[in-house]
């Protein structure tokens, strides 16, 4: 039987430690930023975009809203402004069932 024991904690590699500068530094008030990686460029994807005959630019359809840039060119999904929390409602009582009469 293998003995167990806990492995120390290894030093940071030097982009750890530039990357976690980076996080560490607070915002502007208003300005978006990554959670996963620092960084402040956001995208948006679409589906279905298209020129028609006059040269106009049609947008399409929306998959993906405010997707950290740099996080997604590394293949992580990672959103900029996360979902509203959602109100969660009580349950309503259950019906009870009518007692018989005698």
């Amino acid at each position: 039987m293998t003995k167990l024991s806990i492995v120390p904690p290894r030093e940071q590699t030097p982009a750890e430690k530039l990357l976690s500068g980076i996080k560490g530094i607070k915002p502007p008030p208003g300005v978006l930023q990554c959670a996963k990686c620092g960084g402040r460029t956001l995208m948006t994807t679409t589906v279905g975009a298209s020129i028609d005959e006059k040269g106009r630019f049609k947008r399409g359809i929306v998959c993906d809203d405010r997707i950290c840039y740099h996080c997604h060119m590394r293949g992580v999904w990672s959103q900029m402004v996360p979902d509203k929390p959602r109100v969660v409602k009580e349950p309503r009582p259950r019906r009870t069932k009518p007692k018989a009469l005698k």
